[in-house]
């Protein structure tokens, strides 16, 4: 039911996507709007425990796309207009998983608990055997952060980004205003990309293949760069591909 850039144009204005639309995959129409909330009565997150345990071999976000990505999501989370809430390990991209795991002392239950979790799996096509046993001690083992990768490449990197957007946050005033009537998207669905606008804010994102160029305002300023691969000239800038950036213009008064 998700995938596209309007979907998460809609959801950091609107909170959700499906606000009594049609879902196919439920076949009916889900959801209701959030109509006068501010943006902190929700969470805003890339995973959580559900999302991460419950895949066959509890992979992380970072270990399924790239660098760059990685650093586009924690930028849309940190400067958006919701709570936002990592999980653990995200901020400095763990690479250990985070498995489903169990420990029920009863035999019975925990030989059913294996058996379903693999047969579940099959049914979306994952061959069994590679499903990791929940009642295995081994499972809990490896779902264990490895805080020596904090200084090791490119889990420092990833934990810079966090602290930088993080800081960004608490420092500058219109990234702390939850009013979701000021928050302004737009967006390119067949190049990939987007900017969020909040006050004097702009945060620019490329997921598409190409170098793009994007207007980001008169004057603006660049706060902060996921790679080298973005250049500031006067009111445009410019991103590669997987790559992000925030900036700021000036105030009216200036």
């Amino acid at each position: 039911d998700f995938g596209s850039l309007a979907d998460l144009a809609k959801s950091l204005q609107k909170v959700f996507v499906y606000d009594g639309k049609y879902s196919s995959y439920r076949n009916r129409r889900h959801g209701r709007p959030a109509v006068g909330l501010p943006g902190h009565r929700f969470l805003g997150y890339v995973q959580n425990h559900d999302q991460i345990g419950n895949r066959a071999r509890g992979e992380r976000i970072s270990q399924i796309v790239s660098l760059g990505r990685t650093k586009i999501a924690a930028a849309w989370v940190l400067t958006s207009p919701f709570l936002p809430m990592l999980f653990q390990g995200e901020e400095f991209g763990a690479s250990t998983p985070f498995q489903y795991f169990t420990a029920f002392e009863e035999p019975e239950i925990g030989r059913l608990i294996s058996e379903g979790r693999k047969k579940e799996f099959a049914a979306f096509g994952w061959n069994p055997d590679d499903i990791p046993d929940p009642q295995d001690k081994e499972t809990f083992r490896r779902s264990k952060l490895n805080w020596q990768e904090l200084s090791t490449a490119p889990h420092a990197e990833i934990l810079q980004w966090y602290r930088e957007l993080i800081r960004l946050r608490r420092t500058m005033r219109d990234l702390e205003d939850s009013d979701l009537s000021a928050v302004q998207v737009r967006f390119d669905e067949e190049s990939g990309w987007l900017i969020m606008e909040r006050g004097r804010i702009r945060v620019a994102s490329n997921l598409g293949k190409n170098k793009v160029t994007l207007e980001v305002g008169d004057g603006a300023q660049l706060l902060l760069a996921s790679d080298s691969s973005v250049i500031l000239n006067q009111s445009q800038a410019e991103l590669g591909p997987d790559s992000v950036a925030l900036f700021q213009i000036p105030s009216a008064g200036r």
